[in-house]
């Protein structure tokens, strides 16, 4: 059984469609994907919609992944079976997209001054019309030849600590778990190896996390065995994925990322689900 459960569309920095990434999915005979954009739930009607068109389709989850700040760093928080009309879920990712497109506009300008060719319609022509980032900024600037590719303009200009990083201006974890259960979704934080927050596990715990990204592309196998037991010292699940942006971005292919079966099925009994009775697919 292989599954992802870390995926984006074009809904936010991912190339793919959702309709596309869900065929891609059914092409690769996935079990299951969960629909994860940052900061957006736009795409999961459009996903759900091609799951059901498809005779052998993964199950597709409706999820989130929401941006947090805890003292200038970031956290990442997963939300899993959310309620993604919810209103009060709308209006907490609106605010964000609204922060986004600041920030989008500040990276741009403060480039701009600095004499690099960009402008903010550049950026946002190239996020479609989904939740803008880095991401965007990034291939505006391969597009406008001041960087070989988005691993080099995030590595000289736009990472963290360079030139024209700009954080950003988004609620707390706590903030963002109370956001994610509200919407009835079952919270995890998202690769925390890469974030590196393991000293804030506790206190999410105490304020609804649910589970830990144990099993992610830039986890190595060390990372991945530390966060399942570090998840079953607090009682938590692990979820993993590849945290896909599409084919030609730097990270797995779709489903790539090896993780025991149980994983799936704890996922769907955390949310009060039975994972549907389907056929088995190839490893």
């Amino acid at each position: 059984m292989r599954f992802d459960l870390h995926v984006h569309t074009t809904a936010s920095d991912g190339t793919l469609t959702p309709a596309e990434l869900v065929r891609r999915a059914a092409a690769s005979e996935l079990t299951a994907i969960a629909i994860t954009d940052h900061d957006s739930v736009e795409g999961v009607p459009e996903a759900l919609e091609a799951a059901a068109s498809l005779a052998s389709s993964p199950v597709v989850i409706p999820g989130v992944e929401l941006s947090a700040v805890h003292d200038g760093r970031d956290v990442h928080i997963l939300g899993y079976f959310v309620r993604y009309a919810d209103t009060d879920l709308q209006g907490h990712l609106f605010d964000l997209r609204t922060a986004r497109i600041n920030r989008a506009r500040a990276i741009v300008d403060a480039l701009s001054a600095a004499g690099y060719e960009l402008s903010h319609d550049d950026v946002m022509a190239l996020s479609g019309g989904g939740a803008v980032g880095r991401s965007h900024v990034a291939r505006a600037l391969v597009h406008r030849g001041h960087a070989a590719d988005v691993s080099d303009a995030f590595k000289r200009l736009l990472g963290r600590g360079r030139p024209f990083y700009v954080p950003k201006d988004v609620r707390t974890p706590s903030e963002v778990l109370r956001v994610v259960l509200d919407a009835g979704g079952v919270p995890v934080l998202a690769h925390p190896a890469v974030t590196a927050v393991d000293d804030l596990i506790p206190s999410l715990v105490a304020e609804g996390l649910a589970g830990l990204e144990a099993y992610h592309s830039e986890h190595t196998a060390e990372d991945s065995a530390r966060y399942a037991a570090l998840a079953a010292e607090h009682g938590l699940l692990v979820t993993g994925g590849t945290d896909y942006h599409g084919p030609t971005a730097p990270n797995p292919d779709l489903g790539a990322i090896e993780m025991p079966p149980a994983v799936l099925s704890t996922l769907f009994a955390a949310a009060g689900r039975t994972l549907p009775q389907l056929p088995l697919r190839a490893d």
